[in-house]
């Protein structure tokens, strides 16, 4: 099982220039920090009028060198070659052919054979450039990344999350008297920023912002600035305040400016654009680092050790309604491997929504308890629907951890169930994990590989992606295939029906930032699909929770009553015909403000104290 860090890799290609005198290792570092594959771009000046032919044994001399440079660092990547009169016109050349995702340049290594500055490289480049001015460490923890604004800020916040180890500070800085949030371009971050850990967000307001930088700096290993957006006939990318800095600063500076054309001015839709990309970086981070695969967790001897180093109890919970063909086979699965086998679950139960056919007595048969989800809390009334079923799940369970299968999948293997838990097995920080898969979906007789999940990418998504696109990155946010922990879990909401997942990811979220939610892929997933019209009403109740959502967040009442009945169409011998269904999603309060529950949890804790004892 694969337990280390996770890689963010938000430069794969990387283009380094490498000359005749000197070596670029500052560069070669940075690039070594960020896991791109690196290509060394030789460069080879030629004074006029010598002839270019002149550097042929110069070029030979590089490209032994590169190769020698890549065989001390370990690197991976071609090397190539250019012999010119005008240098950093060629180098342009070269990556305009194939743009890298990010030109490194040291200070003052690469200037003066080059034949320019550094503020010169920084000015519409031709890709996402970065200039080094000091010696990069070897090893670094502290970043800090100061954020005044500009088309430069978000390719300076993901150059720092790539390089944190330990700690990022990203500080927003702006003059007395005005309101950090206040800019278009930080809108997007002021959002993110102080839900995403391991960063420290702050606003900052200074006269000097130079010296303010200079001063925080202090407790800084690396910082990371974004180029002015200047002219070069107004002092370029590189002004006053930031040659300032450079000449100052107590640690080494890393300078951005990316390829994007500049805005003709940074408010409006310009900024709103800035704040949308800042948004989109941290979700490729958080999908990057939080995104698993099940076959990282099948080495379950080793699931097991984890689980009883960190002392917890493991419950899973098979929601079921009118499952006979299936839930045997989903029973059996999961007792003879994760029960019999390897000792990973301390529970497993059936909870059932009234059945009708034999559902019940295989559970029973297989020795599952089971428990009819109406029948449980009395006092508190009985609803139709799955939530309501997972809700009540919290009450008859004892898990520190609580995992949900679904009980109709047809092909079942283990996966299903181990591939969830072992993200909050691995990362103590996470307290929910969503499946994903392939769906296939079958129309009579054929089967399409993929094509099932048509309410999540019809209309979980894309709300998501509309109203939280912090969570754009969820692949599938109603997938019945997930867990959490049971002190995050019970102090959440939950929708009573199909807005029950939609409801939970949101929730989560809110409370405990993206970081702590985690997805993991469990391959294919084979169901019975369901028909139109059930998707249609499906469709309904999560719209109903998306609102519901977003009523809590602005504080303002869109629904009424009127809404929740839906008009179904009927087609029958040549008519159409409407069928009103009333179509509610309704919502139970967290279990932590069940009485029973708390009365159940604190029984609970009392006798392990006196088992202990």
């Amino acid at each position: 099982m694969n337990t280390s860090q996770r890689p963010f890799v938000p430069f794969p290609h990387i283009a380094i220039p490498v000359l005749e005198e000197g070596e670029p290792t500052s560069a070669i570092r940075l690039a070594c920090a960020l896991g791109g594959q690196v290509t060394f771009v030789g460069l080879v000046c030629i004074e006029t009028p010598e002839a270019i032919s002149a550097g042929t044994q110069a070029a030979r001399r590089l490209r032994k060198k590169m190769d020698d440079l890549r065989g001390e660092m370990g690197l991976n990547g071609p090397n190539r070659v250019r012999v010119s009169h005008t240098p950093w016109d060629d180098l342009q050349a070269a990556l305009a052919e194939d743009p890298p995702d990010l030109l490194i340049l040291e200070d003052p290594g690469h200037f003066e054979c080059l034949g320019i500055t550094p503020s010169m490289a920084l000015v519409d480049p031709v890709c996402n450039t970065v200039l080094i001015h000091g010696v990069w460490p070897e090893q670094h923890q502290r970043v800090l990344v100061p954020l005044r604004g500009g088309p430069n800020a978000d390719m300076a916040l993901r150059l720092g999350l790539a390089l944190s180890s330990s700690e990022l500070r990203v500080i927003h800085l702006s003059p007395p008297g005005s309101q950090p949030a206040a800019e278009a371009p930080f809108r997007g971050l002021e959002r993110v920023l102080p839900r995403l850990r391991g960063v420290k967000y702050e606003g900052l307001s200074s006269i000097n912002p130079a010296q303010e930088i200079l001063d925080q700096a202090n407790r800084a290993d690396l910082l990371v600035l974004g180029a002015s957006a200047r002219p070069v006939k107004e002092g370029g990318a590189i002004g006053p305040v930031l040659q300032n800095i450079l000449q100052k600063a107590p640690c080494p500076v890393a300078v951005v400016s990316n390829r994007q054309p500049r805005p003709s001015q940074w408010t409006g839709p310009e900024g709103e654009r800035a704040g949308s990309r800042a948004i989109s970086l941290l979700v490729d981070k958080w999908f990057a680092e939080n995104t698993y695969h099940a076959d990282e967790f099948d080495h379950l001897e080793r699931l097991v050790q984890l689980k009883e180093q960190q002392k917890v109890t493991i419950s899973l919970a098979l929601p079921a309604l009118d499952e006979e063909e299936t839930v045997g086979e989903v029973i059996s699965t999961i007792q003879d491997t994760l029960i019999r086998q390897y000792p990973l679950l301390d529970e497993m139960i059936l909870i059932d929504s009234n059945s009708s056919d034999r559902t019940r007595e295989i559970a029973s048969k297989l020795e599952v308890p089971v428990y009819i989800h109406q029948e449980l809390l009395p006092a508190h009334g009985s609803r139709a629907g799955k939530g309501e079923a997972l809700w009540k799940s919290l009450y008859v369970t004892h898990g520190d951890i609580i995992l949900w299968i679904d009980t109709d999948i047809v092909n079942i293997h283990p996966r299903f169930v181990y591939g969830v838990l072992g993200p909050l097995l691995l990362n103590p920080h996470l307290q929910f994990v969503k499946g994903f898969y392939q769906r296939p979906l079958r129309s009579g007789e054929k089967t399409q590989a993929t094509g099932g999940g048509r309410v999540t990418e019809l209309i979980a998504r894309p709300l998501l992606n509309l109203f939280y696109p912090e969570l754009s990155g969820v692949i599938q946010p109603l997938s019945g295939e997930y867990g959490g922990r049971r002190a995050a879990l019970e102090q959440m909401p939950f929708f009573s029906g199909y807005g029950v997942e939609t409801g939970l990811l949101i929730d989560v979220f809110e409370k405990y930032g993206l970081s702590a939610i985690a997805q993991v892929d469990l391959l294919e997933r084979v169901h019975h699909n369901q028909s139109l019209e059930a998707l249609s009403k499906m469709s309904f109740v999560i719209l109903q929770a998306f609102i519901r959502k977003l009523e809590r967040r602005y504080n303002v009442s869109v629904l009424e009553e009127v809404n929740k009945s839906m008009k179904l169409i009927h087609y029958e011998d040549g008519n159409y015909y409407l069928q009103i269904q009333e179509v509610v999603e309704r919502e139970r309060p967290p279990m932590l403000e069940i009485p029973e529950y708390v009365q159940r949890q604190t029984s609970k804790q009392k006798d392990s104290i006196v088992g202990g004892t």
